[in-house]
């Protein structure tokens, strides 16, 4: 099952992206959906859920704040979005 970051802009996703690269680890920074989107357009980070809590640990060492963490399970037509942080 994937996750979704929420960050504050699409430019903390790139950076903590990047900072995961750095360390070996590469996922996507993606348009939030609109069903989960607070304001407007913006940027997050795609990652598989049982890399949660690292990149939690990731995020809060390099002070970069994680608003949410939705979990995405994929449906027939829309994929369905749960909040777990």
């Amino acid at each position: 099952m994937d996750g979704i970051a929420i960050l504050d802009s699409g430019n903390y996703a790139l950076k903590l992206c990047g900072i995961l690269e750095r360390n070996g680890y590469f996922f996507e920074v993606i348009s939030t959906p609109c069903q989960i989107a607070r304001n407007g357009c913006s940027y997050c980070l795609k990652f598989p859920m049982e890399f949660r809590d690292m990149i939690m640990q990731e995020a809060n060492l390099n002070h970069i704040a994680v608003r949410e963490i939705f979990s995405m399970e994929r449906q027939l037509t829309k994929n369905k979005y749960t909040k777990v942080y």
